[in-house]
């Protein structure tokens, strides 16, 4: 079993408030599940999907199909709810909007606990970060990730499309893999902070210390403008997740890398808050209601389950990491 604790922050583009955020963060520290989505800007309402992305895995505990067969009937119903909410020329600029693009767009990164093993599935350029005892980081999205013998990391971004849409289609191929953790870091970000991210510990900086020492999102919002104003992060909603894994209250040093380390073979919303009480995750259901943002709790012992996710594509299994689309 691991123990782990959690923050999550979010904010919008500069220039904008929260009301115009597109991303979509989610989590239950009951069932061990975790999710973000990035609405594409150039999509017909992206926050509904994101929406929708997150609060569907969770409310699943990450065993379910997904997304859903339901997915394009519970856009159309959360579509149809907020058109009739809407003015006259308001509903005529959103329908200008749906006829241009038909759609609404996401990309999204889902992760699992069951005991010690994390599970994940990711569709586009929004990433997985997941950093083990040994200093190591590792990267997992739909990009190209190539890996230094020094092990830095290098992540093309591109504006090819690997999403999720409304209708159902999903644009691209699942990442997906799994492996045991017991002591470490596992963090959820959407694209332009995951640039961020790895620019900035290519460079030696502490960042995953320097997040988690955050207090609360308006300390967030603070540290990104100031990134803005470096010139160091761009300017985009922002969200992420950080999964601290059995560790003690004290965060230790991270380990620094050797120069020439023994590699291995290759092979997108809650609000941040203080931590409060845990919830119990609903049952996995077809409604297309999104659910009520969990509860977060300040950190959890989860139980060994002998259920197992249940897929309709396979996934890795190795007892090292899967290098499947890593260069080195």
């Amino acid at each position: 079993m691991a123990n782990i604790q959690v923050k999550s922050f979010i904010t919008h583009k500069r220039g904008e408030t929260d009301v115009d955020i597109q991303d979509s963060i989610a989590y239950d520290l009951e069932s061990g599940c975790f999710a973000l989505s990035d609405g594409v800007t150039n999509s017909f309402l992206p926050k509904i999907l994101s929406d929708l992305l997150t609060s569907t895995y969770i409310d699943g505990k990450g065993k379910s199909i997904f997304p859903p067969p339901s997915m394009p009937e519970c856009f159309m119903t959360e579509r149809n709810h907020y058109m009739d909410s809407l003015d006259e020329d308001m509903r005529l600029m959103e329908e200008m909007v749906e006829e241009e693009f038909h759609v609404g767009a996401a990309t999204f990164v889902g992760l699992t606990m069951n005991g010690d093993e994390f599970s994940w599935q990711i569709l586009g350029d929004s990433c997985l970060f997941i950093l083990p005892e040994d200093g190591r980081m590792r990267c997992f999205c739909s990009m190209t990730v190539k890996v230094s013998p020094q092990w830095q990391l290098d992540v093309q971004f591109d504006n090819h499309p690997r999403q999720i849409h409304s209708d159902g289609i999903v644009v691209g191929e699942w990442i997906k893999g799994k492996r045991n953790i017991t002591s470490g870091w596992a963090i959820l970000a959407s694209d332009a902070i995951s640039n961020w991210i790895i620019q900035q510990w290519n460079e030696g900086r502490d960042i995953i210390t320097e997040l988690w020492n955050l207090h609360d999102n308006e300390f967030f919002e603070s540290f990104v403008e100031q990134e803005y104003q470096e010139h160091r992060l761009k300017s985009d909603d922002e969200s992420v997740i950080l999964i601290r894994i059995g560790q003690q209250e004290e965060i230790a040093e991270i380990p620094v890398v050797p120069d020439t380390p023994e590699l291995s073979e290759k092979s997108e919303s809650p609000e941040p808050s203080e931590p409060t009480e845990l919830i119990e995750s609903p049952e996995p259901s077809e409604s297309c209601e999104p659910s009520e943002s969990p509860v977060i709790s300040e950190s959890l012992v989860i139980s060994d389950s002998s259920e197992n996710s249940v897929s309709s594509e396979p996934i890795i299994e190795d007892d090292e990491f899967d290098y499947s689309g890593y260069s080195q």
